[in-house]
């Protein structure tokens, strides 16, 4: 695909080229335009909404102005709520949070591993018998 075909692609998905886009070289626009295209707008194994709430939620971890603005807008076309922003934010933040303060423990990987396991059968099995007490009633 030329440039001009790209580029016409672009305009008729986005109404416009945007700068990043525009200002890109030849040899990376179409392939990154198809990429662009095919997993920010798209539904693909997730579905637009997820990607975007995942998208926001980095963004706002990482600190950029520029993705955060998209990523949010995005979603809120797609009927995220503010609430919604609000806890995907809250994960992005205790993810960080939680990151930091295991490094700086040195928690052994293999050990948080097996214990990270142990809670996940121990919950399982609690919302089995949950579900199983719900269905006897």
């Amino acid at each position: 695909m030329s440039r001009q075909d790209t580029e016409r692609d672009i305009v008729e998905t986005l109404g416009q080229i945007p700068d990043f886009f525009a200002s890109m070289p030849d040899s990376t626009l179409e392939r990154s335009w198809a990429e662009f295209k095919e997993f920010q707008l798209g539904d693909t194994v997730l579905t637009a909404r997820e990607k975007h709430l995942i998208g926001y939620a980095v963004a706002s971890a990482i600190h950029c102005p520029y993705c955060t603005y998209f990523h949010r807008s995005a979603t809120q076309m797609m009927g995220t709520t503010d609430r919604q922003l609000e806890e995907a934010a809250r994960i992005a933040s205790d993810t960080s949070m939680y990151s930091t303060y295991i490094h700086a423990q040195s928690t052994d990987l293999g050990e948080f591993q097996k214990v990270t396991d142990e809670i996940g059968d121990h919950l399982t099995k609690a919302a089995e018998a949950a579900e199983s007490q719900r269905k006897a009633a």
